[in-house]
């Protein structure tokens, strides 16, 4: 009889399935971190390939995030996802908003959040303004019912100007007492910054920090919540930023670096105060890289702090008069690539692992890095080299991308229109 009843519950399954339509397509295998790639598979945002490819030395940035083998991206001030093939959907989003920045998808709470520059209307004889706004969508995967706003919070700036003319990120999301998530946004203009902190279980605003952009949020743990091996506890979670004064200043106005506290934004500590060309991004779990030119020689510099403000390691950046631009890997270290040298550092302590050029090898110009891989280019053409070791893993990999997870690369493309293309992972 328990024979008799496993197999009418099979048969009854193939009915079901049969009723149902064609089953959803299996997942492509995932590769962790991939080593190669295929032909491209599609194209997002064409004609824009010019503001797309950076210099050799400085890492491209690209309006796009990966969640699985689903793309969102911020397309001419509008919020799109996409599949592997570059159809997108737009989400529909109020009048007046203008995304410039990559969406970040929060899988624990189920959004993808995109940072937009709004116009605040004016009334009588006051003028209209402007205002940071967090949109917040439903997470979904490509085929699933079109996106949708699930809400909107926005501050006032006290500061004004186009919202094209703002340049807008979503800096970093950390979970404060009781599990309270808290999302940082930034707006930025040539002479004028802002950070936001947003509630997003409160749906409100906490704080708005003028002249300041947020590089990082700390709080102990890799992107996907959990605390990397190794990782050192932060406490409460800090943010890091570039500040000027109150008012404004341009990029190479005398600047500190400043940690705030994610629930209040009070100021934890400063330091670096004077410096100049302050570039903040994230090191590890509970670290950060701060680079810029010192007040007193000009000269460039990079510096891992902790989340308390303590310095880590200083980089010796021998005759560099820029500083470079680093990356986290999401794992244990962080590569860092400028206009003489490409590097790498332990993520939790900053040490230096290993440097090229060396021993007749040249440096790659790193594209990004992720989970021990770093991928870039050379005058060969694109390359995989290891996080840890520096040593070649992959010499003709098919592509350099510069957003990257264990399904797809995605990266600047070639030729007269250019754009985005994106190439999945085969190894």
């Amino acid at each position: 009889m328990r024979r008799v009843g496993v197999l009418l519950v099979g048969v009854l399954a193939l009915l079901l399935a049969a009723c149902g339509g064609d089953p959803a397509p299996a997942a492509p295998p995932a590769f962790d971190p991939p080593t190669a790639f295929g032909p491209s598979s599609g194209t997002l945002l064409r004609g824009t390939a010019g503001s797309l490819t950076g210099s050799y030395g400085a890492r491209p940035e690209l309006p796009v995030a990966l969640d699985g083998t689903t793309i969102w991206l911020a397309d001419s001030g509008g919020l799109a996802r996409a599949d592997s093939t570059g159809a997108a959907v737009a989400v529909p989003l109020p009048p007046d908003r203008w995304v410039s920045g990559a969406p970040r998808p929060v899988p624990t709470a189920g959004l993808v959040l995109a940072a937009a520059a709004s116009t605040v209307p004016g009334s009588g004889t006051t003028p209209p303004g402007l205002a940071l706004e967090l949109l917040a969508v439903p997470r979904s995967q490509a085929g699933e019912p079109d996106p949708t706003l699930a809400f909107t919070v926005a501050a006032p700036l006290p500061w004004s100007d186009a919202p094209r003319s703002v340049r807008t990120t979503v800096a970093g999301v950390a979970a404060v007492g009781a599990g309270r998530r808290v999302a940082v946004l930034t707006a930025a203009t040539s002479t004028r910054r802002s950070s936001i902190a947003v509630d997003l279980d409160a749906r409100r605003v906490l704080w708005v920090a003028d002249g300041v952009l947020a590089g990082a949020v700390l709080d102990g743990r890799a992107p996907d919540g959990t605390p990397p091996p190794g990782a050192t506890p932060v406490g409460d979670p800090v943010v890091v930023g570039a500040a000027v004064p109150p008012g404004g200043g341009a990029g190479y106005s005398p600047s500190s670096v400043v940690g705030l506290d994610l629930a209040s934004g009070g100021r934890r500590w400063s330091t670096d105060d004077g410096s100049t060309a302050l570039s903040v991004h994230r090191a590890g779990p509970g670290t950060v890289t701060v680079a810029g030119r010192r007040p007193t020689s000009a000269r460039a510099f990079l510096t891992v702090y902790d989340a308390a403000g303590g310095v880590r390691n200083d980089v010796d950046l021998g005759t560099a008069t820029a500083p470079p631009e680093c990356r986290w890997d999401e794992a244990t270290t962080t590569v860092c690539s400028g206009s003489n040298r490409t590097f790498a550092l332990d993520a939790p302590t900053g040490a230096l692992l290993w440097s090229l050029p060396a021993g007749g090898r040249v440096a790659p110009a790193v594209t990004t890095a992720w989970h021990g891989a770093v991928y870039g280019t050379t005058v060969n053409g694109p390359v995989v080299v290891d996080a840890r070791t520096g040593r070649d893993r992959n010499p003709a990999p098919g592509a350099a991308p510069v957003v990257v997870n264990a399904y797809l690369g995605v990266g600047a493309g070639s030729g007269l229109l250019g754009g985005v293309v994106v190439t999945p992972a085969i190894g």
